[in-house]
């Protein structure tokens, strides 16, 4: 055998057994792009069943996606789902990772017709290790905006989930369930009312599809044919354009060999639309996936996702290793990633671009090659959280543990000696290290899902120390030994709030502080606590649930001016005096609560000229009193979120102006008065337009007047007549939704839309949701997911 030919063979070897055991989940990437992209397909009126959470993917309307090969089958769905029995029936759909049963799951759950038809649509995913009252939580948190202080006992978690199912027509979507127990421990709480309702069920077990259905045949999802598969890969490249002739032989053999897989054509097109358009270059791609599927058909996905890895530019691949630290199933808070990255020493400056702003191209690229998905937005279209393919996941832990990138910490037996990074999926506990070598440790970041305070002592070297899903009453004051940190995070729990103990400022290296809560509170009910940052020079980003910061000093040689300062939230009664905004030049996201009334000379704020989001909160004590309302807003800001503030009409002249204002939210009588009549010029980039608790009553508008709006969200302004007519003349509108408003308002924004399909518009949707109770739109009333584990106050 010549030295060419065994090294192809050691090749395929190598690349069979780096996959052997990853090829057990896939099909929630295409999940979670289909439900991203499937809103926009809808062409007429939806009383959808879903509040626009600013954080949903379905709030930002976004590009079309096509899902091919599934359109008899989405029918026959929909006719089982529509029609036949009344009986509550399953309809399981059946098939291996990655073959899109989870994609043809969500094209049913956000059909249009679904949505008027059944008044509670409900989802949730079910993991390996399931916990029972996850999944109920998940399905009240789905279907309703419950309380936050929600029980998680789980004989009332089964009350409440049975009691808003029951006299109702739902369909409840069970998302990738591997067992018949958990089928078994849930099934009685689905009241049979004999009213048409259903369930669907995906799973890669034909086992678990009869045991649940053994009545009625299951949707077996089939692979791609050759052309599908080109079509799909043409569609994921080059959109609506034209493929070259001189690629579309070299496409549809890339195609071919993805052997009718969604997910592999999926991420192959991912490959091809970062490489040059040549023949040459898809040539490689096309040898590639050759090689990767040659070895054995059992296996393409798995190998079609370390060519995907392989394919990574350098810089991009530790970036994409790190998320293999995060729980399975995980919401990752983009914020909180992307912050992650730049402690971790990730990203290398580039011109004048701060780290973050990298980090922030680096993830759009890992979005753009369906390596990384986002799972919500924020209003400004920017990604909120995001989430990893379980088997994605799996590349990462396994690449991360052969370039001894990163360790999962899953036995007793682990070693601690020569691992720099530590994931701890199960409790840490003191076991696991003490026959360590403390002093040779070079251990620098742990992500751990448990908290043991001796285990500290073994890492006076870690740089980044990210505790999930662990609740603090009190601040674990062991942590200041670590005088390298550079980045921490933490949650709060039920009973008080953490305080800060003044020696914080022993970390002299921390970069990042983010403290989030286990529970939702309103901003009266918060603790405060107060932090000394000025002599913290490396701050970077500081995320609290309430803090209070001492009066700026005066720049000297003791308190050096903040350069790297970019985020402040939440702190409370801070006077910006001309000295606090010079020790703070570089502050880009600010959000300060008041509820004692002083003068603030907020008019200084106009002097943080790279400022590009500010939230301004005044609480209803200050109400009745005279609040300070003259504030200034630097041209450069780009969200503005205003609450209580109680300005006139008049004063929005001064925000219209703003030339770079993209979004701007109207919350909680932040503005008073029966009318808004905007001057024609006024918010000229403005995107994202939400009014909430208002007492506004007539609203007149052009098209002139918001020539850049894309969504227009208008909630419990109970008095508001109606919408103006005219803005469904916008060409940028996209997404009309109103919630608790008057049945005039609600008909107003049907006859906007009516008028729009008449005139040939089919993007513009409309979306009413917990409407005047008593009118005929009641029986479309249901609420949307607002549920998540741990709340951050960044926004």
């Amino acid at each position: 055998m010549s030295l060419q030919s065994q090294r192809g063979k050691n090749t395929i070897e190598k690349l069979y057994q780096d996959v052997q055991h990853v090829v057990d989940e896939v099909d929630s990437i295409v999940k979670e792009v289909v439900m991203i992209m499937d809103i926009r397909k809808i062409k007429r009126l939806q009383f959808c069943n879903n509040t626009a959470d600013p954080g949903s993917p379905r709030v930002a309307p976004v590009a079309k996606t096509t899902m091919v090969g599934s359109d008899d089958e989405l029918i026959e769905i929909k006719e089982q789902l529509c029609g036949g029995s009344s009986n509550l029936q399953v309809i399981p759909i059946v098939g291996m990772g990655g073959i899109g049963k989870t994609a043809l799951a969500s094209n049913v759950f956000h059909d249009s017709l679904i949505a008027y038809h059944f008044h509670v649509r409900t989802w949730t995913t079910i993991t390996q290790d399931h916990k029972v009252p996850d999944i109920l939580l998940g399905l009240l948190h789905s279907m309703t905006r419950m309380s936050e202080n929600l029980s998680r006992r789980m004989g009332e978690l089964a009350d409440c989930l049975y009691k808003s199912l029951k006299g109702r027509t739902y369909l409840v979507v069970l998302d990738d369930i591997w067992s018949t127990e958990v089928w078994d421990e849930v099934k009685m709480l689905f009241p049979d009312d004999h009213n048409g309702s259903r369930i669907i069920l995906t799973t890669r077990l034909a086992d678990v599809a009869a045991y649940v259905n053994c009545s009625g045949p299951s949707h077996q999802r089939q692979f791609l044919n050759d052309e599908q598969s080109w079509n799909l890969l043409r569609e994921k490249v080059f959109g609506q354009e034209c493929c070259p002739l001189e690629l579309e032989e070299t496409g549809k053999l890339i195609a071919r060999n993805c052997r009718g897989l969604p997910l592999s054509v999926i991420l192959v097109a991912g490959l091809l639309s970062k490489i040059s358009r040549t023949k040459y270059q898809w040539g490689n791609i096309a040898r590639d996936v050759s090689l990767a599927v040659a070895a054995s058909e059992e296996h393409i996905s798995s190998k079609i996702l370390s060519l995907s890895y392989n394919h990574l530019p350098h810089r991009l691949k530790p970036c994409f290793l790190y998320m293999g630290g995060f729980p399975e199933d995980y919401e990752i808070p983009v914020f909180v990633l992307i912050r992650l990255w730049v402690a971790e020493g990730f990203l290398k400056p580039m011109g004048s671009k701060c780290l973050e702003e990298i980090a922030e191209e680096y993830f759009d690229d890992l979005v753009k090659r369906s390596l990384v998905l986002v799972t919500k937005k924020r209003s400004n279209g920017k990604p909120r959280f995001c989430s990893i393919h379980d088997l994605l996941r799996d590349l990462c832990i396994k690449r991360g543990r052969d370039e001894k990138f990163l360790h999962p910490m899953d036995g007793i037996q682990e070693r601690m000696e020569n691992k720099r990074r530590l994931c701890f999926s199960k409790p840490v506990e003191w076991f696991h290290f003490k026959h360590a070598n403390t002093t040779s440790l070079v251990i620098r970041s742990i992500f751990c899902c448990s908290y043991n305070y001796r285990v500290l002592i073994c890492f006076n070297l870690l740089k980044t120390l990210h505790i999930l899903e662990v609740h603090f009453e009190t601040f674990p004051v062991e942590i200041l030994q670590l005088f390298h940190l550079k980045f921490l995070s933490f949650t709060t729990g039920f009973i008080r709030y953490p305080t800060l103990p003044p020696s914080m400022t022993k970390l002299q290296n921390l970069q990042t502080l983010i403290v989030g809560s286990s529970v939702k509170f309103s901003s009266e009910r918060r603790l405060v606590v107060s932090l000394p940052i000025w002599k913290m020079p490396r701050l970077r980003h500081l995320v609290f649930l309430s803090i209070t910061l001492s009066p700026a000093p005066i720049h000297d040689e003791e308190f050096p001016i903040l350069e790297n300062l970019q985020t402040l939230s939440t702190i409370r009664n801070f006077r910006f005096t001309k000295e606090a905004t010079a020790m703070i030049p570089n502050l880009r996201k600010l959000k300060v609560v008041y509820n004692v009334n002083s003068d603030y000379e907020l008019n200084n704020l106009v002097l943080l000229h790279q400022l590009e989001t500010l939230n301004l909160v005044f609480q209803p004590s200050l109400r009745t009193q005279s609040v300070p309302l003259r504030f200034g807003v630097p041209l450069s800001i780009k969200k503005l979120t205003l609450r209580g503030c109680g300005l006139s009409w008049e004063d929005m002249t001064m925000i219209g102006s703003l030339p770079n204002l993209e979004v701007l939210k109207l919350l909680d009588m932040s503005v008073v008065g029966k009318e808004w009549d905007p001057i024609e010029g006024e918010f000229p980039m403005l995107k994202f337009l939400q009014m909430q608790r208002l007492d506004l009553k007539h609203w007149e508008a052009e098209n002139a007047h918001f020539p850049s709006l894309e969504t227009l969200i208008i909630k419990h302004c109970l008095e508001l007549e109606s919408i103006p007519s005219a803005i469904g003349e916008i060409a940028t509108l996209q997404m009309i939704e109103i919630e608790d408003g008057k049945l005039s308002a609600v008909e107003s924004a049907e006859l906007v839309l009516e008028e729009q399909r008449g005139m040939g518009n089919d993007v513009l949707q409309v979306r009413v949701v917990n409407t005047d109770r008593n009118s005929s739109c009641n029986r479309f009333v249901d609420l949307e997911q607002r549920f998540s584990k741990t709340y951050y106050e960044y926004e």
